[in-house]
């Protein structure tokens, strides 16, 4: 397997810069070494096997157990109430893993023996020590791991709520809205309404400029559309803007789009910056390309903001050495747009031709000329 075929299998299918959904392949590695460590075990046996694993299962059990225990002396005397309301039974949920506790309690009647609690009780020790100087923690990959299955880090609240709470809202009513402007000021800049999208740029770095023409001269704000007024959360007529930019390329020909910043990246640039967050820069970096993984899944399940966006991600961590980087980042988007949208205009224009063709009445082709036999012209040779 060549280093570039792993390479293409780690990165996110529309940016490289993304990563991809952690698999099952740690746990498949977990099984096959233990497999292996078992058959040296049989190798190399001095005892009987099937007791020496019945002891080792029981010990990992019965140390889970007593970290349960730890764990809900925590729950009992602080959180109790705010946590579980009064109920025992959901604190022995959280703190106890059953199935653990059933294979403990049956490996302990049926193959333990008293000669062997010596060997439990000292790695058992080893364990609770272990854990109470935190040496055999939950490494980082294991925490980052869980956070994403379940849903559980900074960057889905962030994507779910900007989802929920903007694009669900603006994305099905932006297409009206540019008709409208284009109604009014004439459709001179908006040509092609297969790009009517909210264009959303989201910068690595979270570094978000509240006037992107200060950040590059080549991008001129033009006008903003016609607001989207709707009654939210209580609030008569909250309105929601979108403002129409030209970025010109080298030969300062201007290309027209409907441009603005994902704004949750900004909250996650201020909690870098807030101590009390305990929030790092490899932190943000973790959780920006997150939330683009995590809004685009969003999105592309969202039949009513289907064709109304595009994400614009990039790397701006050398943006400081080009003053027309974020310009030639979106022009290569835009491009990039343009030309997926001809593609697909063109085939959808060769489907339309094909189905015409087929669809067309026949024609009966009538001639007046007498009939003649097939052979007549060899006869008359």
């Amino acid at each position: 397997m060549s280093f570039s075929f792993l390479f293409q299998m780690q990165v996110h299918p529309d940016n490289p810069e993304i990563p991809q959904p952690r698999g099952p392949l740690a746990g498949y590695c977990a099984f096959g070494v233990g497999i292996l460590l078992s058959f040296f075990a049989w190798i190399v046996r001095t005892d009987d096997l099937v007791h020496c694993f019945a002891v080792s299962g029981f010990i990992f059990s019965f140390s889970g157990i007593l970290k349960g225990v730890c764990h809900l002396s925590e729950e009992i005397v602080y959180q109790f109430r705010p946590r579980y309301r009064n109920s025992l039974m959901e604190a022995l949920k959280a703190c106890f893993n059953w199935i653990n506790v059933c294979v403990a309690v049956c490996l302990c009647f049926v193959s333990i023996k008293p000669e062997d609690w010596s060997r439990i009780l000292a790695a058992c020790a080893c364990v609770m020590l272990f854990t109470g100087s935190q040496l055999s923690g939950p490494l980082a990959v294991e925490i980052s791991a869980i956070c994403e299955n379940r849903k559980m880090n900074v960057a889905h609240g962030l994507a779910w709520s900007f989802y929920i709470g903007y694009l669900k809202l603006v994305l099905p009513r932006l297409k009206d809205s540019i008709q409208t402007f284009c109604d009014k000021k004439g459709n001179f800049v908006l040509k092609c309404k297969d790009t009517w999208k909210l264009h959303i740029l989201m910068p690595l770095s979270c570094t978000i400029p509240d006037k992107l023409e200060e950040e590059d001269s080549n991008i001129e704000f033009l006008d903003n559309l016609p607001d989207i007024v709707i009654d939210r959360a209580g609030v008569r007529r909250r309105v929601y803007k979108h403002s129409l930019y030209a970025v010109y390329d080298d030969a300062k020909r201007p290309h027209h789009c409907v441009l603005e910043c994902a704004t949750p990246l900004l909250s996650l640039y201020e909690m870098s910056k807030e101590s009390l967050a305990e929030f790092s820069t490899e932190d943000r970096l973790e959780q920006a390309k997150l939330f683009y993984r995590t809004l685009k899944d969003i999105l592309d399940d969202s039949r009513d903001c289907r064709n109304s966006y595009r994400f614009i991600m990039y790397d701006d961590s050398e943006a400081a050495e080009d003053p027309h980087f974020l310009s030639k980042v979106i022009l290569k988007h835009l491009q990039q747009q343009e030309k997926e949208e001809y593609s697909l205009s063109e085939g959808s224009e060769v489907q339309t031709d094909q189905h015409e063709a087929m669809s067309r009445d026949p024609t009966l082709m009538i001639s007046n000329d007498a009939p003649r036999s097939l052979m007549s012209q060899q006869y008359t040779q």
